[in-house]
């Protein structure tokens, strides 16, 4: 009995010393969906009276975990801050005094790209020096390529603002694989977002694009340029271009590389408000869930090639079978009653996916 006792210790120790000598699994940090900002303008742009510290606490406030700085032609600025977290960038930004095509009248050659997760002090883009005039393509096509060269990616700003882009212009850029990104809805009230009678939605454009070959992911902006200051400049009688009014919602950890690659994938929602709690493609389908933050119902709607409408639905969530949409792309967008929007990136639909 003795030996089967002393056997059992022995078995028992050398587990232990097995177990204290096998390091445990390092545990995983969770994914969560991230609130950023890819447009905002400080004191440093000239049009704005806001320093960029109380920029940064504006944002804190309002609960965004991320923000990039693009002020007009200068990178930076450099601010160590964890909540929200401080990005680089720069807004390009080419107002040109002619271009071709010239623009309609009463209209501007107003060509802006967002350059995102640049490098500080990047030779190329601080400070930028726009061209006086030219071709708009070749203008932005001069954007694209500084961008690249200071590290960062791309985003073309408010394509319906002056009609700056159209969707021949987006195709071309697109398909050069040059840009990635572009507002499908940015906050100001000028944007021009919903078109007009002789011009496209952005969401029309980017149907276009989509359709005619061309991927770009779309975000959603403030462009902000007033904040605290706010209810003075609507006093003053002044237009008045605050945050909060468009974002986007990137499932990533906080951490730049980890924000940028996600962006890149297209791992991220674009919001004028409302929150989901899912967005992804699992088991053949496109599956969507509206967060409890944002009161329902709400409105789904389920676009492929060619813009047209695949299927509706209300609710809380929805979901669409891929092999229900025709080759090409698939994309969705959930309304709510006040009319913001969650506009969920579009995902590629092989020729074997259709029915």
């Amino acid at each position: 009995m003795r030996w089967l006792l002393l056997l059992v210790f022995l078995s028992i120790a050398g587990s232990c010393r097995e177990f204290r000598t096998t390091p445990a699994p390092m545990a995983q940090p969770p994914v969560f969906y991230l609130k950023g900002q890819l447009h905002l303008h400080s004191s440093r742009s000239g049009d704005s009276r806001t320093p960029p510290s109380e920029v940064v606490r504006w944002y804190r406030e309002h609960g965004f975990d991320f923000i990039v700085f693009t002020d007009h032609n200068r990178t930076g600025p450099s601010i160590q801050s964890s909540a929200p977290l401080v990005l680089s960038g720069v807004e390009l930004t080419q107002n040109l005094r002619d271009c071709t095509p010239a623009p309609a009248p009463g209209e501007q050659c107003l060509l802006h790209v967002n350059a995102l997760f640049v490098k500080q002090g990047a030779t190329d883009l601080d400070p930028w020096r726009p061209e006086v005039g030219g071709d708009r393509l070749a203008a932005y096509r001069r954007a694209l390529a500084a961008t690249e060269r200071g590290g960062g990616i791309a985003q073309l700003n408010h394509p319906n603002f002056h009609h700056a882009a159209d969707a021949a212009l987006l195709t071309t850029l697109a398909r050069e694989h040059a840009l990635r990104f572009f507002e499908v809805a940015n906050g100001s009230i000028d944007a021009g977002n919903e078109g007009d009678a002789t011009h496209p939605s952005t969401e029309e454009l980017w149907d276009r694009v989509l359709t005619a070959g061309g991927w770009l992911y779309g975000t959603a902006t403030d462009d902000a340029h007033h904040y605290f200051d706010a209810a003075e400049v609507a006093a003053r009688g002044e237009p008045v271009f605050t945050g909060g009014r468009g974002f986007v919602m990137v499932h990533s950890l906080l951490d730049s590389g980890a924000i940028r690659a996600a962006l890149m994938r297209g791992d991220f929602y674009a919001s004028s408000g409302v929150l989901l709690d899912r967005a992804e493609v699992a088991k053949g389908f496109l599956s969507i869930d509206v967060a409890a933050a944002s009161p329902g119902p709400h409105a789904f709607k389920f676009i492929g090639t060619g813009g047209k409408v695949l299927a509706r639905a209300e609710g809380r969530a929805s979901r669409f079978d891929l092999a229900a949409a025709p080759p090409g792309y698939l994309r969705a967008v959930v309304e709510d009653r006040q009319g913001r929007k969650a506009w969920i990136q579009p995902i590629h639909v092989p020729p074997s996916a259709g029915r």
